[in-house]
């Protein structure tokens, strides 16, 4: 049933092997995840946005030009500017993880359908102003 003793033994010590290669894979690809920043720019470079790994806003510049706009006007090219980076960000993640485990990897495709579900951007802001 199991065959030749030493064989057995020797892939299973080399299922260890790879087991504890992908956990460092995984360690370093989490190091790396959180470095990321995804960062975007308006079409008329009015909007600059970028989002941290765990999807924070942490950067928003806004020209003069922009400020000029209608507020509906701004907020929405303030969200498309943003999502963009969000966008940016999940490709950033996908191609880490595709290094790291392979283009076809489940972890790779988990983070692929996550960055394509988050990438729906809203036809109009519910940004108002009071």
């Amino acid at each position: 049933m199991w065959g030749d003793p030493d064989a057995v033994l020797a892939r299973v010590e080399e299922q260890i092997r790879g087991a504890q290669a992908n956990a460092v894979k995984a360690q370093q690809l989490e190091a790396d995840m959180k470095t990321l920043l995804g960062r975007a720019v308006s079409p008329g470079r009015e909007i600059t946005a970028g989002v941290s790994a765990s999807g924070l806003l942490v950067e928003l510049t806004l020209t003069e030009r922009a400020l000029e706009w209608d507020e509906k006007t701004l907020a929405k090219n303030v969200m498309a500017t943003v999502n963009a980076a969000h966008r940016k960000l999940g490709e950033q993640a996908v191609a880490l993880s595709a290094d790291a485990f392979g283009e076809d990897s489940p972890v790779t495709a988990r983070l692929r359908a996550e960055a394509e579900a988050r990438s729906i951007a809203p036809t109009e802001p519910t940004i108002g102003y009071e």
